[in-house]
């Protein structure tokens, strides 16, 4: 009896889900003038299981499914138990770093809108994310509190997202103070950086950043790490809340957020992206968002132009793609560090494509995690190195101690 009770109530629920299905019309609607192919196929899918479902409370079959009952529950609870048993294995031991995930919408749910900046970071909050402390000063940056210029201090502006953030390590490992602790011991004098960096900010926010904080700041050289990913759009309003919950959504993006909240479904998503061959791509070059980059990036060099600072361009390709030259040469990056290097021949500012750095490195050696990219201590430590070593030897540090603003 049970057996007949769950063949129904299994075809009530698939056929009040393909209902709910069929309300959704999607973005490019190619079938029916409502479907796209992929949905359409999911439709027929569920479909497909509400009629075998429905076909198995026919008696002649019902008979045949009722005698294999016991295998049938057997295998579908063996299932389900294999499930629940890998999604609390990959949460307890999180063996590839699929924290991140959950921990970078944490992050993001914390940030502020901002109607200069979109968002930043709330002054003064305190949080652990990933196991590391992460402590805000009172400009909303992850940074000692900014003292009043001293006499022979040398201050460096750290502009970047969330590589020079530092996620996934704790402050006093970042480039930012590795980079403050070597060209103090090399220069003799006290140099101090200011990491203004932000998860996500791009260089129209970056910019934003150094137009309205420059004077407070008083930096004698502007660092600028650009990433790849510098060219995406972040436009007002900011609202990441509103984009996790439910109500007002469509079908797919509410099975999409549902399914989000487990990490063997997002290991496969993972699994699924990094498994795909990825050869050279092209960038083309009207789009918005690198015409948008690439003037808020001549922006900032003409305000360091005018202020007299130092301004040099670190191009950041990114540890996925720094394990080999000819990854390293994809036609996006060679493409978006042209257009970098133009302008910085246009403005006289050095732009350093630090990809080489990595040598024959393991990347996974110098990334958080397999999931996360973002470099650990050691890969922080390369840039630093990297980058005092950069500014020594083409002249963008001064040697002598440099006369404080009054």
């Amino acid at each position: 009896m049970w057996f007949r009770t769950f063949l129904a109530g299994w075809s009530f629920i698939l056929l009040a889900l393909f209902g709910w299905l069929a309300t959704h019309t999607s973005s490019e609607p190619v079938i029916l003038g409502r479907y796209s192919s992929g949905y359409f196929a999911l439709l027929i899918g569920v479909a497909a299981s509400v009629i075998v479902t429905l076909f198995a409370q026919v008696t002649c079959f019902y008979r045949r499914l009722h005698n294999m009952r016991r295998e049938i529950a057997l295998v579908l609870a063996s299932f389900l138990v294999s499930l629940v048993a890998l999604e609390v294995a990959l949460r307890v031991f999180d063996p590839l770093g699929l924290s991140y995930f959950r921990e970078a919408s944490r992050y993001q749910l914390d940030l502020l809108p901002d109607p200069i900046l979109v968002y930043k970071h709330a002054p003064g909050l305190q949080r652990v994310y990933q196991g590391v402390s992460v402590s805000i000063n009172e400009l909303g940056l992850r940074e000692r509190n900014l003292e009043k210029k001293s006499r022979g201090e040398l201050r460096i502006l750290l502009l970047g997202d969330s590589v020079t953030f530092g996620w996934g390590v704790p402050v006093e490992t970042t480039f930012g103070r590795k980079l403050e602790t070597l060209l103090t011991a090399k220069l003799g004098h006290p140099v101090r950086t200011v990491n203004s960096g932000v998860g996500g900010y791009n260089t129209v926010q970056e910019q934003a950043f150094i137009r309205t904080y420059i004077d407070v700041i008083e930096p004698d050289t502007v660092i600028l790490l650009y990433i790849r990913n510098d060219i995406e759009l972040n436009e007002p309003p900011f609202d990441p809340w509103s984009q996790l919950a439910l109500q007002g959504k469509t079908p797919p993006e509410i099975i999409h957020i549902l399914l989000g909240e487990s990490w063997l479904y997002r290991l496969g998503v993972f699994a699924l992206k990094y498994s795909r061959p990825r050869g050279l791509t092209s960038l083309d070059k009207n789009t918005r968002g690198l015409r948008e980059s690439m003037n808020a990036l001549s922006s900032i060099a003409t305000l360091c132009l005018e202020r007299n600072v130092r301004f040099v361009v670190f191009f950041y390709p990114g540890s996925r793609e720094g394990g080999s030259p000819a990854n390293r040469e994809s036609l996006s990056s060679v493409t978006l560090l042209s257009e970098i290097s133009s302008i910085g021949k246009r403005y006289g500012f050095p732009v350093v494509d630090i990809g080489t750095w990595w040598g024959q490195v393991e990347m996974r050696s110098i990334t958080n995690s397999i999931v996360d990219p973002h470099p650990n201590k050691r890969g922080h430590e390369i840039l630093a190195m990297g980058m005092a070593d950069f500014l020594l030897a083409h002249g963008l540090i001064r040697r002598t101690e440099p006369n404080a603003r009054e």
